[in-house]
């Protein structure tokens, strides 16, 4: 199954796709379904993605992201409580990670950019350009890997 959120941007378009969500590797927060948890994660996600089209993609290009896994920051350790079992526990040895292809377009159609890309952060709890504001946030630490990534990815690039 493919869930996808596709956004219009004032600076392009971003279009975010989930390929077989159930199926990724740590995708639950407080015990929730999938499908749940990817309700939660697509409305972190849209500003996100909003912010990151305004700096990095021209009015007429369109990027497209299909996630084929996530892997959460932290695990859930249900012996280390039993009486909140779905308690997420954030240390160095989980970082999260993604996995994702994606492929930019130009305004006729063309790809100009496309790749797979997996992408993790070991250092993500010390990362210094993590906006403090999202915090709170229960994907704070993946879309933070995200903006990074884009960041590096498309910041240079020859437009």
């Amino acid at each position: 199954m493919i869930a996808l959120l596709p956004l219009a941007i004032h600076a392009g378009t971003v279009q975010a796709e989930f390929e077989d969500f159930e199926e990724f590797s740590d995708f639950s927060v407080y015990g929730l379904s999938e499908s749940k948890t990817l309700r939660i994660f697509k409305a972190e996600l849209e500003p996100v993605l909003e912010d990151l089209a305004d700096k990095y993609l021209d009015e007429d290009e369109t990027l497209t992201i299909r996630f084929t896994d996530i892997d959460m920051a932290g695990d859930i350790q249900p012996w280390r409580n039993t009486n909140n079992a779905d308690i997420r526990y954030v240390e160095a040895v989980y970082p999260p990670r993604l996995k994702f292809t994606y492929a930019l377009k130009d305004a006729s159609g063309e790809t100009v950019m496309e790749d797979e890309a997996s992408i993790s952060d070991l250092g993500f709890q010390t990362n210094s350009i993590a906006p403090i504001r999202n915090r709170y946030l229960h994907f704070f630490y993946e879309t933070t890997l995200l903006e990074d990534w884009m960041r590096k990815t498309f910041r240079n690039r020859d437009s």
